[in-house]
């Protein structure tokens, strides 16, 4: 009875979230086709999500077919809720990988929550400042000093982060100029002598960008929470999505897929530090006690 009752909320859960999945009460085992079905999907994407290391039958038939238990197809189910949700599937692979996924999953929908409150909170200030500044026009005939310098103020704050991004991509396509340039220069000449100063140069590029980048990025750890600076050397071998890195916590030592933060300033804190007042580890709270 628990049981059914158990499948029963996931069916709700599946429906409210927009999947036809139908997952049965009595099956143990499904072949590729019956999973594809229950979960609302093709057999195509299951044969997908199979070689890219997501979901692996948990057994095979006397005929070699892959079966897949209950857990299989919930599994499956939470693949396709992520997907939904615009995750890639090197973010999908993080979170399933970490025994904290529901709270990874969150952090990512706050994180995305919190962007679109923030881009939707600007789009009101600039509207705002925009209809300051045509007030002042019509009754002054110009500017006054207070709306300049709230409109540089906010459009700084949302420029912020595209222009880092923008140099990144510059730079980046400069580096890839200067190497494969004057390695086809060598190729095509012989003239060698360009190509080891190039290279020099392009591992100079890049460790510039990644300690600038590291000096404007947190990470926010789904077991303790803290909101913490990596040090250099675990920040530049991590694994890494677009949103997410694989990261040893300095509070609580786990190791996990924290979600990234940007920061428009550099920040105050040293490397392998938490912000102060984010980590609820017990050892962290009791320093902040002690310095209170």
């Amino acid at each position: 009875m628990v049981e059914k009752n158990e499948t029963t909320r996931c069916e709700e859960r599946r429906g409210a979230a927009g999947i036809g999945a139908r997952i049965s009460e009595t099956a143990t085992r499904y072949t590729t086709g019956e999973l594809a079905e229950a979960c609302g999907t093709t057999v195509r994407t299951v044969q997908y999500y199979d070689g890219k290391g997501l979901l692996s039958p948990s057994d095979y038939s006397e005929g070699g077919r892959r079966l897949y238990t209950a857990d299989d197809a919930r599994q499956l189910h939470f693949i396709l809720m992520l997907k939904a949700l615009g995750l890639s599937l090197a973010q999908i692979k993080g979170v399933l990988e970490s025994p904290h996924r529901h709270v990874i999953l969150g952090d990512l929908l706050d994180e995305s929550a919190r962007s679109l409150r923030e881009e939707a909170e600007e789009l009101q200030s600039r509207l705002r400042a925009i209809e300051a500044m045509g007030d002042d026009i019509r009754r002054y005939g110009a500017l006054t000093a207070t709306s300049k310098l709230a409109m540089v103020r906010r459009m700084e704050d949302k420029r912020a982060e595209r222009r880092w991004h923008a140099v990144m991509i510059l730079v980046g396509i400069l580096m890839d100029v200067a190497w494969i340039g004057t390695l086809v220069l060598g190729i095509l000449t012989g003239v060698w002598w360009p190509f080891p100063i190039a290279l020099v140069a392009v591992a100079a590029a890049g460790f510039w960008l990644v300690v600038h980048f590291n000096d404007h990025t947190t990470y926010l750890c789904p077991a303790c929470r803290a909101d913490f600076r990596p040090n250099l050397g675990a920040f530049f071998v991590a694994c890494h999505t677009p949103t997410t890195r694989k990261l040893t916590c300095p509070c609580c030592g786990e190791k996990n897929w924290c979600v990234e933060r940007f920061h428009a300033e550099p920040l105050a804190i040293g490397r392998g530090e938490c912000v102060p007042g984010t980590c609820t580890h017990g050892a962290c709270a009791a320093d902040e006690g002690g310095a209170r």
